[in-house]
């Protein structure tokens, strides 16, 4: 008797993976447009320095620009999870988290380097915290994707009426 096993998605996965940027990216917009805010509200004479369309689409706009800065790692990422059928295990979904989290600060460390190299004065460790908050969104982001869009893993079904 042959078991019929429900095809792996592949596709499903892969985009979610590829888009998973996004979701920091919509937090980190919100973030910003009231941060942004707060500081209009502390400093009135910024008024008419801040266009209101652009603060209103951040939310918006943000998650595309994440998707965009991330598409290359996360093309190879989100494939390599696609292709290797990776399954819902706690073990899966915290190796997805590390390795994700990973490659989005190495993926990041080049720019810092650029910018450290162009101006006097800066090191690497001026940039220490936002690099351990971009780790740490990552893996949070990536665990919670693998954990809400794997597929659970097959668990051999016993015949109900067999006798044990």
């Amino acid at each position: 008797m042959s078991m019929n096993k429900a095809a792996y998605p592949r596709l499903k996965v892969f985009l979610i993976f590829l888009f998973c940027p996004a979701v920091p990216g919509f937090i980190a917009g919100i973030v910003k447009t009231f941060a942004t805010i707060a500081h209009i509200a502390m400093n009135p004479r910024l008024i008419g320095e801040v266009a209101g369309a652009q603060l209103m689409l951040m939310p918006f706009l943000a998650p595309v620009l994440a998707v965009l800065i991330f598409l290359i790692p996360f093309l190879f990422f989100s494939a390599v999870i696609a292709l290797t059928k990776v399954m819902k295990t706690p073990r899966a979904c915290m190796l997805i988290a590390l390795s994700g989290a990973s490659l989005a600060t190495l993926w990041v460390m080049p720019f810092i380097l650029a910018v450290v190299r162009e101006h006097d004065g800066a090191a690497v460790s001026d940039y220490a915290w936002e690099i351990v908050v971009l780790f740490l969104t990552s893996m949070a982001t990536c665990w919670l994707t693998a954990r809400l869009s794997l597929p659970e893993t097959q668990t051999p079904r016993t015949d109900q009426g067999a006798l044990v």
